[in-house]
């Protein structure tokens, strides 16, 4: 196994180039050789291009955005989906002509980490790439990590600290890392982000489909949630269908839906691979920041605080932003 120290700020990570255009991929090749990368793959259609993501995965895709028959959106879409499938991450990078906030956001709510404009300057390009594999080792040194955490919690189902299905940390780890996280704010400073997810359906589709494919979603929304937070975050189940996550800021920025439409997105937009075939589930997505100082409220307030938000998202299909307990009149 690769170790993430060993590999940060090094060229040894895999990338793909993805684009239809043949002299363009290899001048992207040679760029990238040329800047130590040993592992780049080329492929001049998004179809060959998922064959070989297939075959073996890649820490960074680079992908033209605009492709005939697959272009770079709906190829980051499949691209997340054997991203779920396998338990890895894929940072994926658009190369693009397209300009201004519209095409960014259009990019970033379809999954896409990064996007640059082409240029025949390849040295704003080769810097993204270097943070990137970064980024993608850190991910998937993560992942590994859980996944080791997982395979520990189920053969200790019975430890009090996890959910035995889904391997995740439970209510009373929430519990105990937000009381720690309020008292480092109160003291240390900056802020902290507590956000609750729903999947709304997950009676219906227990009555509908079995038990069996209630805990096939509830396990992908599981994945879909650690894929989409940072390293340091803490994503904890704390009901039947209800998920909590715990963030810590340095800065005290304050909490802003925005930064969250990422998780919404993962758990909304694409399709549940079950045993039945992919069923389109819908989720809510609640937001709170947390108090500046200790005794403002228990965990309990703040998470029942958080979930009253829950009614409100699914409704308006978007992440609500609960009005912070400190601000109440």
């Amino acid at each position: 196994m690769r170790s993430a120290d060993s590999l940060l700020g090094e060229t040894n990570v895999s990338i793909l180039v993805v684009d239809d255009a043949k002299f363009t991929c290899e001048m992207l090749r040679r760029a990238l050789a040329g800047a130590g990368y040993r592992d780049v793959r080329v492929a001049n259609s998004a179809r060959e291009g998922l064959g070989m993501l297939r075959d073996r995965s890649a820490d960074i895709l680079l992908a033209d955005w605009l492709m005939p028959e697959m272009d770079g959106l709906s190829l980051t879409q499949r691209v997340r989906q054997i991203d779920e499938d396998t338990n890895h991450y894929t940072y994926v990078m658009l190369l693009t002509a397209k300009e201004g906030t519209d095409s960014l956001t259009e990019a970033f709510n379809h999954g896409v980490d990064d996007f640059i404009s082409k240029s025949h300057d390849n040295s704003e390009l080769l810097a993204r790439v270097r943070g990137a594999g970064r980024v993608a080792v850190l991910q998937n040194h993560l992942l590994n990590a859980n996944r080791q955490l997982l395979e520990l919690s189920r053969e200790r189902e019975r430890s009090e600290w996890f959910d035995g299905p889904t391997g995740l940390p439970n209510r009373q780890f929430l519990d105990y890392q937000m009381e720690r996280l309020l008292r480092h704010i109160e003291s240390r400073g900056g802020g902290g982000c507590l956000a609750m997810t729903r999947i709304n359906q997950l009676d219906a589709i227990r009555a509908d489909h079995g038990d069996k494919i209630a805990k096939q979603v509830i396990n992908t929304a599981a994945t879909r949630l650690q894929q989409s937070v940072r390293p340091l975050d803490w994503v904890t189940r704390v009901g039947d269908n209800q998920f909590a996550l715990l963030m810590q800021q340095p800065e005290d920025t304050g909490c802003h839906p925005g930064s969250f439409r990422r998780i919404h997105q993962a758990l909304n937009l694409r399709a549940y691979k079950t045993d039945n075939g992919f069923l389109n589930i819908g989720a809510a997505v609640s937001l709170l920041e947390l108090p500046r100082k200790t005794g403002v409220a228990d965990t309990d307030t703040l998470l029942s605080r958080c979930e009253e938000g829950l009614d409100v998202s699914e409704a308006s299909s978007s992440v609500h932003m609960v009005v912070p307990l400190e601000r109440r009149r």
